[in-house]
């Protein structure tokens, strides 16, 4: 069992950097992959919220909003599931909104600190930022790439750390 978790956490590690190589060299698919697992993980998250309301209340005094939050996780995972553009275009959005609000705060804090080493340097940061937010709402493809390069990131360094515990678990059998 011990050798087989051992070769499991090498593949793993494997799978996961060629997943985030291929995250990085494929935006666009990135993105609508992206979408498709929010899609599934709010279907199945309405899912549960829904049969926990209906076992739950018999035990435990449970809001009614608990089955509202479930049918609208449901019904939001299944409309993205359905129309996969639909949630694209929210992704895009909410990158949008988050993108703008930190551009917006960089530069009140630029501001807050304005005659200090690095103010312009904040400044320009959150101006880079509004001007990246007000881009992203034409075009989704700055979106497409900076959601690859995040997801490519993150599964190439999860890779990296299971292969470097599959080296440190083989050094500890031997």
């Amino acid at each position: 069992m011990r050798k087989f978790y051992l070769y499991f956490i090498l593949v793993m590690g494997l799978v996961m950097i060629g997943l985030g190589l291929w995250f990085v060299f494929n935006p666009s698919t990135s993105l609508a992959a992206f979408t498709f697992v929010i899609g599934i993980v709010l279907l199945l998250n309405g899912l549960n919220e829904i049969i926990s309301y209906f076992k739950g209340r018999k035990v435990l005094k449970i809001s009614n909003w608990i089955l509202l939050d479930g049918a609208l996780s449901f019904l939001a995972g299944l409309i993205i599931l359905i129309n996969n553009n639909i949630g694209e275009k929210f992704i895009v959005l909410i990158f949008v909104i988050w993108v703008l609000a930190s551009a917006i705060l960089n530069i009140i804090m630029a501001f807050s600190v304005k005659g200090s080493k690095g103010w312009i340097f904040i400044m320009v940061i959150g101006i880079i930022g509004a001007l990246i937010a007000i881009i992203s709402l034409f075009s989704s493809a700055i979106v497409a790439v900076t959601v690859a390069l995040i997801l490519g990131a993150f599964f190439i360094f999860q890779g990296i750390a299971c292969l470097l515990l599959f080296n440190g678990i083989r050094k500890q059998m031997k």
